[in-house]
Order: structure tokens, then sequence, then C-alpha cells
């Protein structure tokens, strides 16, 4: 009994330990790229919600969806953001933008 009590200590000791130290690694996402995500976001809402109000087609809807996706996996990817990456992606973002409000 006795050993099986310091085991299970010694196991959740072990897992603690790693959790903590995996969040201590853990570093702060980086403001450009909290930004591009921010807008991907609300841009997602915006998205579905002409294609509820009838502004958008289904079709045209999940074609703009993807490519808020696949900016989103983009900036995921991403090391760290440089100033012309997130022009670039800002500027996906107007392109974006546009055809729902058309």
């Amino acid at each position: 009994m006795n050993l099986k009590r310091t085991a299970l200590i010694l196991t959740l000791g072990i897992v603690g330990f790693a959790g903590a130290a995996a969040t201590a690694d853990a570093q702060p996402i980086q403001p450009a790229k909290q930004e591009v995500l921010a807008r991907v976001h609300a841009q997602k809402h915006e998205i579905r919600a002409a294609e509820r109000a009838g502004k958008i087609s289904p079709m045209k809807a999940h074609r703009l969806l993807a490519a808020d996706h696949r900016i989103a996996r983009d900036v995921r990817t991403t090391g760290h953001l440089t100033r012309v990456q997130a022009a670039r992606l800002n500027h996906q973002e107007n392109r974006i933008h546009r055809h729902i409000k058309s």
C-alpha cells in the first residue's frame, strides 16, 4: 500500500513539474499576431452574420471563411511576424472585407 502511494505521489509530482515547465517556456503572442488573429476572428463573425442576413450566398461565405482560415494558419505557423508580413496579411483581410460588403 505504501509503495503504491509513493509511486502515485511521485507520478503526480513529475506531471505537475512538467506542466509548470511547459507554461514557463510559453512565450506571449506577438502584438502584430494578436491584431491579425483578432481581426480574422471578428471578420469570421461578420461573414456569418452577412450569410444569415442573406447579404451573401452560403458558397461565398464558405469561400471567404476559407480565405480567413488560410490567413489565420499563416499567422500561427509564422515564427516572428515582420512589419511587411503584417501589412500583407492586413491587405488580404481588406480584400476579404470588401467582398463581405458587396
